[in-house]
């Protein structure tokens, strides 16, 4: 399966083929907790679901399933300011009932995004991966995540993986043209002739002129593994997308010829190539970091 580079490089700052940073994983960190002696499992589940609901709503994570929330993590004015303070109230509620342990080179961490945002993933896992995770609930989801990995690459669940992988494409043509309409928006707004020029305002309404990409349906229920899924027959969703993208690719080669020397689109990604290697090194590291903590007790919680 081929993995998008939107989401792939490993760091704090990801950067795909469009031109586009991503950083919503910047600063979210799991790193190990552990419990206080007294504290009940349902006192834990209720601060680890306020934490999780107000950090949802600062705009901080990237949303599994439902794309970018409106809330920015730069969002100063004061619906930003607000959610801010309503997460520091949480997590610090959080915090008085947990303790996080220190090595010596201070606190073990890892990003939440190896989890949070890899598209080997189910949507719906990666969305509930924002979030600090109880002892059991974390020794829990590690196993599932384990097994998934453990069925994916020994070559199972393909067709669920082709149906994802749709959904995925589908997602960066997306989010390629809106980056192309507001870096042209960006460049039209400069005081340069070839700004003004007719060339590029025609350039301009053709990208403009594009619709979104044909909708491509979550993949559907999560298999269990029981049995084997029918083959997704998905050529004609597939053969839709390259339309869409060969005409995308179109419409901003022209903005390129056209418009100031400083604009300068990426062509869109391609879609529906072969499926690659399915193997995640930076998950593998995931696994090798935490199976010593969740073994010995802790749970995961989310520093943001």
């Amino acid at each position: 399966m081929r993995i998008p580079p939107l989401l792939r490089v490993v760091g704090d700052v990801r950067r795909g083929r469009c031109g586009l940073v991503y950083i919503a994983a910047v600063g979210r960190d799991w790193v190990p907790m552990r419990v206080r002696a007294g504290v009940t499992a349902d006192e834990l589940a209720r601060r680890i679901a306020a934490q999780r609901a107000s950090f949802l709503a600062t705009g901080w994570s990237p949303g599994g399933t439902g794309g970018e929330v409106e809330l920015s993590a730069r969002d100063t004015g004061p619906a930003g300011r607000a959610a801010a303070a309503a997460w520091r109230r949480a997590d610090g509620e959080l915090r008085d009932v947990v303790e996080i342990p220190v090595d010596g080179a201070g606190w073990p961490s890892f990003r939440v995004a190896v989890i949070g945002a890899n598209p080997l993933l189910p949507p719906s896992w990666r969305d509930a991966a924002w979030s600090s995770l109880s002892p059991a609930r974390a020794r829990a989801e590690f196993a599932r995540w384990q097994w998934w990995y453990a069925e994916i690459t020994a070559g199972r669940m393909g067709s669920y993986l082709d149906r994802l992988r749709l959904w995925e494409e589908s997602r960066e043509l997306a989010a390629c043209r809106q980056a192309a309409l507001e870096a042209v928006a960006v460049a039209g707004a400069r005081p340069v002739a070839r700004a003004a020029s007719p060339a590029f305002l025609a350039a301009k309404a053709g990208l403009a002129g594009l619709p979104v990409p044909p909708p491509a349906l979550e993949p559907g229920p999560v298999p269990t593994g029981d049995g084997p899924m029918p083959p997704a027959d998905l050529e004609q969703a597939w053969a839709g997308l390259r339309v869409y993208r060969r005409a995308l690719a179109a419409a901003i080669v022209e903005v390129n010829r056209t418009g100031p020397r400083s604009l300068r689109l990426a062509t869109p990604p391609r879609v529906g190539e072969p499926a690659g290697d399915v193997r995640d090194p930076w998950l593998e590291d995931f696994f090798t970091w935490a199976a010593p903590y969740l073994s010995d007790g802790c749970g995961l919680y989310l520093w943001a």
